[in-house]
């Protein structure tokens, strides 16, 4: 596990997990991640990346630095802002991974996006199950499929929010704590 001396957990492990709930627990109650905390965690990823190491297991990346920190950042910007553009995802969210990015660097990033993705399923039906959502959500996916048939489908139904903090929360560790993709 990512534990530094005394099998405590590290300065950049502890950091990032805090960020990671904050943003998680903040999204969940106002569907918002705000952009003290991204910006934040994207300036002090790449400077305690820079100078304690990435928020990852001891001497899996040896040599990690600025530069390891600033791909992690860039990668996700890259990728998130295509995601965000697609409405596959918030701002807020996409900032959240650049965060993540600084302090996991770019490979660890991408799992962190897979896990998001592989998680979506179930975290999708227990949302919609507590939010008592289902109904909306068939609504919108009715109304999407006759548009998508040429079909006049009325006046758009109330979007469904999901807000996917709670989820980058858990995902972002599951990639930190296990190297299921372990093939770059």
């Amino acid at each position: 596990m990512a534990v530094g001396v005394g099998g405590h957990i590290s300065v950049p492990v502890a950091i990032l997990l805090v960020g990671l709930l904050v943003g998680g627990v903040h999204d969940a109650f106002t569907k918002r991640i705000p952009n003290w905390l991204t910006f934040s965690l994207m300036v002090v990823g790449l400077a305690v990346t820079a100078t304690l190491g990435p928020a990852l297991p001891e001497g899996e990346v040896p040599d990690a630095g600025f530069g390891f920190a600033l791909a992690g950042l860039l990668a996700a910007f890259v990728l998130h802002f295509v995601l965000w553009q697609a409405g596959l995802e918030g701002a807020g969210d996409a900032k959240l991974m650049m965060g993540a990015g600084a302090f996991i660097g770019w490979e660890t990033m991408i799992e962190a996006t897979f896990w998001r993705y592989v998680l979506l399923v179930p975290y999708a039906v227990v949302t919609l199950t507590v939010m008592r959502r289902w109904g909306a959500f068939r609504d919108a996916v009715m109304w999407t499929v006759m548009r998508a048939r040429g079909i006049d489908a009325g006046e758009r139904p109330e979007p469904v929010y999901m807000p996917f903090g709670p989820l980058i929360a858990v995902a972002t560790p599951l990639a930190m704590f296990t190297a299921t993709l372990d093939f770059f």
